[in-house]
């Protein structure tokens, strides 16, 4: 059992490289991090973890953090007692444990409203599987996740502003290069439970509105196969170029390809404290939770400089999250 269990929402506001190993050769010279059997894009749970430490002095999570000399020396900071508790030190293991962040919905070009998000059964299925673990299954257990029919099907809200209707009197989104039929209505209205569900990973801020209202019209679910080719071949590649300041002209060897997932990406992780450690981890978390959920951006990978990696951060507790599904279950 757990003694406090916390999902982190990461909302890219900028478009986000986190590095790793190439799956699809040609493409990047500088791939983003994807899982290996299914090539989704994902963050691993230390790079996290590391953006998570080097954010906790300056959150202030305690009252001996606001005059704290440690700051000022990033060698001092590892030896920060809060810090260690938290997440460990050569000699001892940390209080928490961070999962990988996996995607919940990718951002994908429409011919009609601009942009609309799209996922799949099995990452809605990890989804749903992963809340279950942290609010031990409550009001998870009577949601459907409809499946479109085949590649060539998507499903969408009745009233979705991404949907055209053909001549032929067919309903139909355009994503990319891709033409899809739109399921039938009574599919479309079983997605209402998984919006809810994926909406809940906007911040509860005004500013968040406009886009939360988006989300609740224009998420599209596609088949797994789909969903794969779709992440595979969309996130965004740039060239990048390294100047040589005496000629003016690009450096020798000073051209390379970067990938980038793009702004709007939606992923979740994970926060965990075991049953081993003490309730002052849980309430250090508490204090984690609310200060992030103030402030809520956070510079997450490479290319800081070049403004790429900023994610606004919500964390939500486990038993609000149960609360959160079960109040919606009676609405419903």
């Amino acid at each position: 059992m757990y003694r406090g269990t916390f999902v982190m929402y990461m909302y890219a506001l900028s478009p986000v490289h986190v590095g790793g190993e190439s799956v699809i050769s040609g493409i990047a010279d500088l791939p983003i991090q994807r899982e290996r059997h299914t090539e989704f894009p994902m963050i691993q749970g230390q790079s996290l973890k590391g953006v998570l430490r080097s954010a906790l002095c300056w959150l202030n999570i305690d009252e001996k953090c606001n005059n704290c000399k440690k700051k000022e020396n990033p060698d001092e900071v590892e030896k920060c007692d809060i810090v260690q508790e938290l997440f460990g030190y050569p000699g001892g293991i940390g209080g928490i444990s961070l999962t990988d962040a996996r995607i919940l919905a990718f951002p994908v070009r429409a011919l009609h409203g601009v942009f609309g998000w799209v996922t799949c059964p099995l990452v809605l299925e990890r989804y749903i599987r992963d809340l279950g673990i942290i609010c031990f299954g409550h009001g998870l257990d009577n949601i459907e996740i409809p499946k479109p029919e085949g590649d060539e099907k998507a499903i969408v809200c009745n009233d979705s502003n991404l949907i055209v209707e053909g001549r032929d009197g067919a309903k139909y989104i355009f994503i990319e290069d891709l033409q899809l039929t739109c399921e039938r209505e009574d599919k479309a209205e079983k997605i209402g439970n998984i919006i809810s569900l994926i909406s809940q990973a906007l911040p509860e801020d005004d500013k968040f509105e406009i886009l939360k209202k988006k989300l609740e019209k224009d998420l599209v679910i596609v088949s797994d196969n789909l969903f794969r080719e779709i992440v595979k071949f969309t996130t965004e590649v740039v060239a990048r170029v390294r100047i040589d300041s005496t000629k003016g002209t690009v450096a020798k060897g000073g051209l390379w390809y970067e990938e980038y997932l793009p702004a709007d990406t939606i992923m979740y992780s994970l926060i965990i404290v075991p049953q081993r450690h003490t309730r002052n981890i849980s309430e250090r978390l508490d204090k984690l939770q609310e200060k992030l959920n103030n402030i809520g951006i956070l510079q997450v990978g490479g290319d800081e400089t070049a403004g790429k990696g900023l994610e606004r951060i919500k964390i939500v507790k486990g038993d609000e999250l149960s609360a959160h599904r079960k109040s919606g279950k009676e609405k419903s």
